[in-house]
């Protein structure tokens, strides 16, 4: 009996969707086994987001690539029988051949096929148009509906119409009400760093991205088209180098150094910058004096590969920096620091300095922080724990994050991941509980530094604010609301991640630049404004844009090192020659050279080579003004006769050594003398011995002659 009644029911259902389909539906044809001839490009599909009434339009282009004729072709329309029912069904119709069998179509629509077209020559190419209104669709409860844009063709081999080629995408249909989930975009601005200490750019790129066209400038005006849908992220270094760039700018190339003409385009960058940003400042905002931005630390320092390398300071003084020199640029606050993790991933220890240092919050990919249960969404806002307490972990949902790095650059590509990027949004939607505490999706790049195409980004966005599935949000909204109580474990930053990071043989450079600056600062009376500017290009040099252009740190700490060593070089011992003491102690003179802007105040000492041959103390608080000498005498001590090789080493105010040794040679008279004493004494000596050896016998020459 319940067998009966389950197989009236199951009739029951598909007469109503045969109904719909009428006599202009057919089943699927058996794909061709030797996969597609032709390619599809889709050039429109309207509307993004059909509503009952509408008429969904679909045109674009079938390209035969098969290297040989098709007598005839025509493209028609397939559709699913039911939506997805989960998300994994997204990336797995996506990755299915042509020729999948079963195909996730159910039904094509014979009444949408377009005009037979033929002969096709082998590689040429034809339009097609489809118009059909969304209600003869045969679409059922809402959802996301799986579409196919299939050709059909013949050839000389085969009279019959078979599949040559086709194309998959989804169509989203919510035809009621639908209660909507928040959806926060997360819209970063940041570059490469290439910048040396003196504001020389190594390349012309960051220039080339703010102006019209660049990729800069493109995810600015898309954002300030929807300033108060997008949650602005920078870089406070880009900001910086805009503001140095807007007053003219060097480029360093093969030739030696050009001036660069791309000033005025920084300039309005910038202008567009600050007003996008106060037009989108809630007057909760505009009480306070903060612009809607949050930044990232100083020129988005490799934050794991630095705690790793024992350089935690760094990442602290990159964090604490970032809101002031953002604030600096802007004439205005901002909102607060945000870490970006580079590879969506945070080991512990990392998270300790973060904390430390002040950051509350954390930006990761949702599999970082993943519920334990796998059928909640790995979005939202989490807490990472930390030694000095939790921070929010903001969680980009990993579906979306991979449907925007999708490949974009023809325009059939950008609707590909416009219709995945909605269909991702709604199926989560739809599977987040309508009792849920939280519904918030979060978007946003897998990388900082993303290069979407305009067209194609443009587009989505207008489309996630038309979905009705969707609703504005923000991130202030996302952590004012705070972390739901959903259960998360935290994911492991395995062998990937860490391969990720700059190399430790790179970061080693790195920490010598810094020993470098330490000691030229420790002798500078007034450091301000001229160590500032390598210590924040060390930063640059630290940059997680490194990862993936290696080379150009590579140049930038070679620059950075290049530039220290030329500065330490400035404040130097002019003695050189060979200096004579009178006894076997004595001053030796030395002159010292300050060839630098500005005052320096250092220690002298004398080493001998080998050491245990020459005694002498050191000597501190020698100050010389810029562009001045100074002498000064040192007590030296020297033991033995030969000449004996020293160094003058000059020294920093703590005794540490600064810059390199002149050369000098020492000798002493005293011991000359003494030798000349000793040959003076062997010789009478000698003489006595021989007066002596002399008279004896003389004086036993005349005992004898007596005794005769």
């Amino acid at each position: 009996m319940r067998f009966l009644l389950t197989g009236v029911m199951s009739l029951l259902l598909v007469i109503p969707l045969m109904s719909i389909m009428t006599m202009s539906t057919s089943p699927a044809l058996k794909a061709d086994p030797l996969g597609s001839k032709v390619t599809v490009v889709i050039d429109r599909l309207t509307p993004v987001v059909p509503r009952p009434g509408d008429q969904i339009r679909i045109s674009g282009r079938v390209v035969n690539t098969s290297g040989s004729k098709i007598d005839r072709i025509t493209v028609r329309i397939g559709i699913a029988a039911a939506p997805l029912s989960a998300r994994s069904q997204i990336g797995d119709i996506a990755a299915l051949p042509l020729t999948a069998d079963p195909d996730p179509i159910d039904y094509f629509l014979d009444r949408t096929r377009t005009t037979e077209v033929g002969p096709f020559p082998a590689g040429d190419e034809t339009p097609f148009l489809i118009e059909e209104p969304i209600d003869s669709l045969p679409l059922g409860r809402d959802g996301v509906y799986p579409v196919m844009i299939e050709v059909l063709g013949s050839t000389e081999a085969n009279s019959n119409l078979t599949r040559m080629g086709g194309t998959r995408t989804f169509l989203p249909w919510v035809s009621g009400k639908i209660s909507p989930s928040s959806l926060v975009w997360l819209w970063p601005l940041a570059d490469s760093p290439a910048r040396e200490a003196d504001g020389v750019l190594l390349n012309e790129g960051t220039p080339i991205s703010l102006a019209p066209g660049g990729r800069l400038h493109s995810l600015l005006s898309i954002g300030s088209a929807y300033p108060d849908r997008v949650s602005w992220i920078a870089d406070p270094e880009l900001l910086q180098a805009a503001t140095d760039i807007s007053s003219g700018y060097q480029v360093r190339t093969d030739r030696g150094l050009v001036v660069g003409d791309l000033s005025a385009s920084a300039g309005n960058w910038l202008g567009e910058l600050s007003s996008t940003l106060n037009a989108a400042k809630p007057r909760s905002m505009e009480s306070a004096g903060r612009l809607p931005l949050r930044v990232i630390p100083y020129a988005s320092v490799d934050a794991s590969a630095l705690e790793r390398g024992g350089m935690g300071v760094d990442l602290v003084r990159a964090t604490t920096m970032a809101p002031n020199v953002a604030s600096a640029t802007l004439g205005e606050a901002v909102s607060g620091t945000v870490y970006w993790a580079p590879f969506g991933r945070l080991n512990k220890r990392t998270a300790d300095v973060l904390a430390s240092s002040g950051v509350r919050t954390v930006i990761l990919n949702g599999s970082a922080l993943a519920p334990t249960d796998s059928k909640l969404q790995s979005t939202g806002l989490g807490v990472l724990a930390t030694t000095f307490g939790g921070m929010n972990a903001v969680l980009m949902d990993p579906g979306l994050t991979d449907t925007l790095a999708l490949p974009q650059t023809s325009r059939s590509q950008g609707i590909a991941m416009r219709q995945r990027f909605l269909a991702e949004t709604l199926i989560a939607t739809q599977l987040i509980p309508v009792d849920s505490t939280s519904k918030f999706l979060v978007a946003g790049p897998a990388n900082i530094r993303w290069n979407p195409n305009r067209d194609a980004l443009t587009e989505l966005l207008a489309a996630t604010s038309a979905a009705p599935w969707l609703r504005r949000a923000v991130l202030t909204d996302l952590i004012e609301e705070g972390a739901s109580n959903i259960p998360r474990q935290r994911g492991g930053y395995g062998p990937r991640a860490k391969n990720s990071e700059l190399d430790q043989e790179y970061l080693f450079q790195v920490r010598q630049a810094s020993v470098q600056l330490a000691s030229l600062t420790a002798v500078l009376d007034n450091p301000t404004g001229f160590s500032d500017s390598y210590a924040e290009a060390i930063l640059r040099a630290e940059s997680t844009a490194w990862r993936n252009s290696p080379k150009i740190g590579q140049q930038l700490i070679r620059s950075i090192r290049s530039g220290l060593t030329t500065q330490i070089d400035k404040v130097y011992a002019l003695s050189v020659g060979t200096v004579t003491l009178s006894g076997e102690s004595g001053l030796v003179p030395v002159t010292i050279a300050n060839d630098l802007d500005r005052t320096v105040t250092v220690g002298v000492q004398l080493r001998g080579f080998p050491s245990a041959r020459l005694s002498s103390e050191p000597m501190y608080g020698i100050t010389i003004e810029p562009g001045k000498k100074v002498s000064v005498e040192l007590d030296a001590r020297v033991v033995g006769g030969r000449t004996l090789n020293a160094g003058v080493q000059l020294l920093t105010p703590e005794g540490l050594d600064f810059g390199k040794p002149a050369r000098i040679s020492l000798e002493s008279t005293a011991y000359a003398r003494a030798a000349a004493w000793v040959i003076a004494a062997a010789f009478i000596a000698i003489v006595v011995f021989v007066v002596v050896g002399i008279t004896r016998r003389i004086h036993k020459a005349t005992r004898g002659g007596d005794s005769v």
